[in-house]
């Protein structure tokens, strides 16, 4: 395999050197003909695109992502891999930045600067393992945690230059020694809710192999359902590759004596998988036991077991020890069976515990047992032969991509000049001449059609989606498949899960917790899990605030309603105070659905890309029938068209600066009524006796009349706070969708001038080359013709060494 690899980088550097030297002896030969402004240009594109290509490929690259789901102990998965511990492992969490680790002799630890950064920054030289770690945990990751519970930042961005395994021993991957190798030990999920620091990641990730780890105690009936949810994000957010994917199931170890079989834990986990990833095969999934291999990998060292360790003797006792007490149970499990190896073990451990020094051969019979048991040596293997079967796709045709677009679009215009360089005839130079004018004038009556409609076409479109309206949604919807759009299904699918998504993870909780009674702390803790430190302590401290200041209020309908007089300074404050939390959490609330709204939406920016670019696309081959329906002649479409592809470039959407507004149902007013405002006391007189009649006197309490004022608040209830919230993301769609609707516009408007661009262009140079022509054919035709005779020749024989390049450079060229 390693040979395999390594012909194919050979091949694809050899193949690179030929193209540009097959184009520079063109180039030589005939140095008049790239000399026309319209070619060299060509040329100089080529040549820097060439250039570029040949440097990448010199040092080609191969990044593994290590991707995690919740406590997934995937920094422990890289140690293990790389054979020391740089990865922070301690319980909690400390995985919150981007670890890049890349192999080298020269041991360097880079922390880039970042805005709000409150950890070290800068570059270290010649740091031991030992200090490396301690940087990475104390001076970086540990500060970075304490920073973003107090305010958002940028997660910290760290690359740490060491020897690594997979480096030092290139057989355990088949790479050849000119291949680098890095690992991106990346934060989990939960620790990035923000859409900046999401970006960063997709950008680092998307084009490197991933290793999803998934944690044994959570797949399980009780919470498969919320690990797939998370494993799903996990791959949607990160735009990862599912064919460039290995699932390892980590804490295989703490499986239980009354648990079912892990194998047949794996079968039902692998259905569910493929089913929640829409994968066309069921993924495999590997047992395995990274603290057992991180143990025995580390006491070995970054080394392959040919060559001698050179972890000392203390630390290796040191990790040794640690790896028979914490993994007890599993190598119990292994030896169980075979007298001879309890045996062997038994010695270890008598051997660890006398601080004996432990040899290199023992400690590579250990390390063989470690990799047999963890499922090391079957993730190496797997990787081995899922990496070399991605190696071109994922190194080397990235470093080619713009090579191929410009050796198109030289090749088109060569052919071009080529066809007007064989005409013979005045006559026919005069049609063509003629021929061009005519057309270009049609082409362009056209295009403004085709644009304008399909302007007119998006407005109306997004105004009926503005109308929230289910039945008009899968209208639209059919209309998009009907009309070959299916990629703008996409688009209807993300928009929503963004609402289905707040619903979820922020306004039920809200609400459950109002209607609950739940403790802020309880509450807070659970919103970290979907949005930031800062905005989850801001939505709780407002919660505990109202719920505190709820108590005093009666329930009426969806309103909680206190009345107090205008005379009571202190009720009047106390409803005062409760109306300013309520104004406080739905500010909290308004700000954390926005930012979490534009998190989801930049998990699925490449759904949203596909979608909208599916609009734009359609619209670009209508132009391009068009270009061919009117500028047919001496190969005009083809030059066209490669030197369109060649400058369109991708620009994701823009969100709207605010995303929802939230009305607040708070309604202050004040009231009026009659009632006892005080008591007056009168002395009534009266008789009694009936013959003899004598005079009393009593006195008698009345009630004083008189109108009061009131102050009366209303406010919203659990119920109808969630309800209001669930409007506001209603209401908010409107602002997203008028927002998609001018990017997709002004995406149309500039596809369209680039591809005006590319039309005048090649006219223009079509003109030139035809009044060129002119004067060829008064002086010497024979001559012209049989050197463009020649050079097509020599094109086609570049073209075939173009073509062998773009072969190698996929793992199956179709």
């Amino acid at each position: 395999m390693t040979v395999d690899v390594e012909t194919i980088l050979c091949n694809t550097q050899s193949q690179l050197k030929k193209l540009g030297e097959a184009i520079e002896n063109l180039v030589a030969t005939y140095p008049d003909v790239f000399d026309a402004a319209g070619i060299r240009e060509k040329l100089d594109d080529f040549r820097q695109s060439h250039r570029e290509a040949v440097d990448r490929l010199k040092t080609p690259n191969f990044s593994i992502a290590t991707i995690g789901t919740t406590s997934s102990g995937k920094s422990t998965i890289v140690n293990a891999l790389i054979g020391r511990k740089v990865a922070p492992i301690e319980a909690g969490e400390m995985s919150g930045g981007i670890l890049t680790l890349q192999h080298s002799n020269e041991r360097k630890l880079v922390v880039e600067e970042t805005e709000g950064a409150t950890w070290e920054t800068g570059t270290w030289s010649e740091l031991s393992d030992e200090a490396l770690y301690d940087r990475i945990r104390n001076g970086i990751m540990l500060p970075y945690h304490d920073t973003r519970k107090k305010k958002d930042c940028m997660a910290p961005r760290v690359s740490a230059f060491v020897p690594l395994l997979p480096a030092s021993d290139r057989n355990l991957l088949g790479l050849p020694p000119g291949v680098g190798i890095e690992l991106i030990d990346l934060p989990g999920l939960k620790s990035i809710q923000d859409r900046d620091n999401l970006k960063v990641i997709q950008e680092r990730v998307h084009k490197a192999f991933s290793l999803v780890a998934l944690d044994y105690m959570q797949v399980d009936d009780q919470h498969r359902k919320r690990l797939l949810e998370e494993l799903k994000r996990v791959v949607q957010y990160l735009q990862g590759r599912t064919d460039s994917m290995i699932f390892i199931l980590n804490r295989v170890d703490q499986r239980g004596a009354d648990d079912i079989a892990v194998s047949e834990r794996i079968d039902r986990l692998r259905e569910e998988i493929q089913e929640t990833l829409s994968l066309k095969e069921l993924p495999e999934i590997l047992p395995f036991n990274a603290r057992l291999l991180y143990y025995a990998q580390c006491a070995w060292g970054a080394m392959g077991m040919e060559h001698s360790s050179l972890v000392d003797g203390h630390a290796r006792l040191k990790l040794i020890d640690a790896m028979l007490e914490d993994c007890a149970g599993a190598i119990r499990q292994h030896v169980s069976d075979n007298r001879d190896l309890r045996r062997w073990f038994r010695d270890l451990e008598d051997r660890v515990c006398d601080r004996e020094n432990i040899s290199d051969e023992t400690m590579r019979q250990l390390l063989q047992y470690a990799l047999e048991w963890s499922g090391g040596s079957k993730l190496w293997s797997r990787l081995c032969d899922r990496l070399q079967k991605a190696f071109p796709e994922l190194v080397l045709l990235p470093a080619l991509i713009d090579v191929f677009d410009n050796y198109d679009s030289l090749a088109a215009t060569i052919d071009h000049l080529a066809d007007i360089r064989k005409l013979d005839k005045q006559e026919e130079i005069e049609a063509q001449q003629a021929e061009i004018k005519e057309n270009h004038k049609r082409f362009r009556e056209g295009a403004v059609d085709i644009c304008d409609g399909f302007r007119t076409e998006t407005k109306t479109i997004i105004e009926d989606l503005k109308k929230n309206d289910p039945g008009i949604d899968s209208k639209l919807a059919q209309q998009a498949v009907e009309k070959g759009r299916q990629g703008f299904q996409l688009l209807f699918d993300a928009i929503r899960e963004v609402e289905a998504d707040l619903t979820q993870v922020l306004i039920a909780p809200v609400r459950d917790a109002i209607k609950n009674n739940q403790g802020a702390y309880e509450l807070e803790e659970n919103l970290c899990q979907v949005i930031t430190p800062v905005m989850a302590n801001d939505i709780a401290r407002a919660y505990d605030l109202v719920s505190r200041k709820l108590n005093s209020f009666t329930y009426s309908s969806n309103h909680l309603i206190r009345r107090v007089r205008e005379d009571d300074r202190k009720g009047i404050r106390e409803i005062e105070h409760a109306e300013r939390a309520v104004r406080l959490l739905y500010q909290a609330m308004r700000e954390a659905l926005t930012r979490r709204a534009e998190f989801t939406l930049q998990a699925q920016v490449k759904q949203l890309e596909t979608a909208l670019l599916s609009w734009v696309e359609e619209q670009k081959q209508e132009l391009y029938n068009l270009c061919l329906q009117e500028i047919p002649s001496l190969k005009l479409d083809e030059v066209i068209f490669t030197d369109f592809k060649k400058k369109l470039s991708s620009n994701p959407p823009v969100l709207p600066e605010k995303f929802f507004e939230l009305a607040e149902a708070i309604e202050q007013r004040q009231i009026k009524q009659e009632e006892t405002v005080g008591q007056n006391k009168e002395t009534e007189y009266y008789t009694t006796g009936s013959c003899f009649k004598s005079q009393h006197s009593r006195t008698v309490t009345r009630d004083i009349k008189g109108i009061v004022e009131y102050c009366e608040l209303s406010l919203p209830n659990a119920d109808m706070m969630s309800q209001q919230w669930a409007e506001g993301i209603a209401k908010g769609k409107p602002g997203l969708w008028d927002n998609l609707c001018t990017w997709l516009i002004e995406r149309l408007d500039w596809t369209s001038s680039v591809f005006d661009e590319s039309v005048d262009n090649v006219i223009q140079f079509a003109e030139n080359a035809l009044k060129e022509q002119m004067n060829i054919l008064k002086q010497y035709l024979t001559k012209e013709i049989n050197i463009w005779n020649e050079i097509e020749v020599q094109k086609d024989l570049i073209t075939e060494i173009y073509q062998n390049l773009k072969k190698q450079s996929r793992t199956h060229p179709s």
